[in-house]
């Protein structure tokens, strides 16, 4: 199901989504983000995943960004209706996952792969990492809700001297803004992310879903989320038990009176 350069693993309740594009950076192509979706799916039907890492197995890169090879002969129309879209589609199924999802940036993270990052819940880097948009030194944008999600972590600020400057910034710098919850030593940074792990999986599955749904709202999320609220609440009522078991047993259904 998997290509070499994507892969996944669930051990203890952890899933690990591992870019493995070592020889080009992890720098992602139209192939890995499909693989990536499907990962996702794998993640939303399984119960027994509590917590997601996205992650590298480069030693000097998370992820350097989208591949310009790729996107750079594309023509105006089908850089938006199908590389954008795509990594759009890809990084707002990863966004609304119901479980935590960490970043763990060992290497770093620039352009499309710090997009990926700011997709998750958490980010937790090494001292070692960079992070940045280099887009403006060659001409293009940060073109996956980059600029959205930046913006409404660390304000516009601190967004606009990432994005128009295009310098990278350093992982204790990004920890200064919030752009990461924490900068840990190399050595440090795994213990921390388990440590991390290990306690969001003593909290309750429910909490998280709906949690970060009530964040995506205050967020200013579109609108179907009011519509998921809406449903779940009807679906406990017990006229909605009634209204299914009359549907079963054919017959109509027998609702009380309000109280």
């Amino acid at each position: 199901m998997y290509r070499d350069d994507v892969t996944l693993r669930v051990e203890d309740g952890v899933a690990t989504l591992s870019l493995n594009r070592v020889s080009r950076h992890n720098a992602l192509t139209t192939d890995m983000l499909r693989t990536i979706d499907r990962a996702l799916e794998e993640i939303e039907h399984s119960p027994s995943v509590r917590v997601l890492l996205v992650r590298s197995t480069s030693p000097r890169f998370f992820c350097s960004g989208a591949d310009i090879n790729e996107w750079g002969e594309l023509d105006p129309e089908h850089m938006g209706s199908r590389w954008i879209r795509t990594g759009n589609r890809v990084f707002r199924r990863l966004a609304e996952l119901d479980i935590p999802t960490v970043a763990v940036l060992s290497a770093s993270a620039l352009g499309g792969g710090l997009e990926l990052a700011l997709a998750c819940d958490l980010r937790y880097a090494a001292t070692t990492a960079t992070l940045g948009f280099p887009e403006a030194a060659v001409g293009a944008i940060p073109g996956w809700m980059g600029c959205k999600r930046l913006n409404d972590l660390i304000g516009p600020t601190r967004s606009r001297e990432l994005v128009l400057l295009g310098q990278a910034i350093d992982a204790e710098r990004a920890e200064q803004w919030g752009l990461v919850n924490a900068a840990a030593t190399p050595e440090a940074l795994d213990d921390l992310v388990r440590q991390v792990c290990d306690t969001l999986k003593t909290r309750s599955p429910m909490s998280h879903s709906i949690g970060k749904r009530l964040l995506r709202i205050a967020e200013g999320d579109d609108t179907s989320l009011s519509h998921e609220f809406a449903a779940s609440v009807c679906k406990a009522t017990a006229d909605a038990v009634e209204g299914v078991r009359a549907f079963r047993e054919k017959r109509p259904a027998q609702f009380n009176d309000r109280r």
